[in-house]
């Protein structure tokens, strides 16, 4: 009996290790590590990256541009801030550069003019059809000039001259529509000439008026100019 009971006692310690074996092998399959796939984010996309694929040809564009014009004729009596106006019509050329022509009303205390203007404008970042940082230079001369003036004081005339205005600025897209921020300078010539009647006495002690007097006065009037633009393409 002993020997059977020993022998008994064996086989059933043997039997349960080998289920025990088996069932860890079987859990083994349940935990094997799983590898994790692996690659490389994506990258946000560039705020001046362009996506269209059309890379020449000519678009029409236009806008309006509001601003105001800081500056002194007599710095002594302190800074002058006054309106600027402007619309520009044209054709982008390529991605980056436009050209076009445009006019304006500008206002300077004193004076205010209607300048006609030519255009150029070149994107430094961006193209035409994302954002973009670029430089404007506009050149031009102003047809009309008025002057400000006390009403018994009309014995002069004004004359525009040439006007300058280089910038910078930036652009937002969206759609069509575009809005910028821009900064730079107006520098506007304007000539005031003035007449004073001249009289002198003839042989016969008469007093008698002669060919007036006249003298030309020069301005270069110079402005910080902080704008803002809105248009279409």
């Amino acid at each position: 009996m002993t020997i059977r009971y020993t022998l008994s006692l064996l086989v059933v310690l043997i039997l349960s290790g080998t289920v025990d074996a088996q069932d860890f092998e079987a859990d083994s399959i349940y935990y094997s590590p799983i590898s994790k796939k692996t690659g490389n984010k994506p990258t946000p996309k560039k705020i001046f990256e362009d996506t269209i694929t059309r890379r020449g040809g000519f678009e029409y564009f236009f806008n309006v541009q509001v601003g105001s014009l800081v500056g002194c004729n007599d710095c002594g009596q302190g800074k002058d801030v006054t309106t600027t106006a402007t619309t520009v019509h044209g054709v982008t050329i390529g991605r980056k550069l436009r050209v076009g022509g445009g006019i304006g009303l500008d206002s300077y205390r004193a004076w205010q003019t209607l300048p006609i203007f030519g255009s150029v404008s070149w994107d430094l970042l961006g193209t035409r059809n994302t954002q973009a940082l670029f430089v404007q230079f506009q050149y031009g001369w102003a047809a009309g000039a008025w002057r400000r003036h006390e009403p018994w004081d009309t014995n002069f005339e004004v004359d525009g001259r040439q006007m300058i205005n280089p910038g910078i600025g930036y652009r937002i897209k969206y759609h069509d529509v575009t809005i910028a921020l821009a900064a730079g300078a107006k520098i506007q010539r304007v000539l005031t000439t003035w007449e004073y009647p001249s009289y002198y006495y003839t042989q016969e002690g008469m007093w008698v008026e002669g060919t007036p007097n006249k003298t030309t006065i020069r301005e270069d009037m110079s402005r910080f100019m902080l704008t803002m633009v809105i248009g279409w393409k």
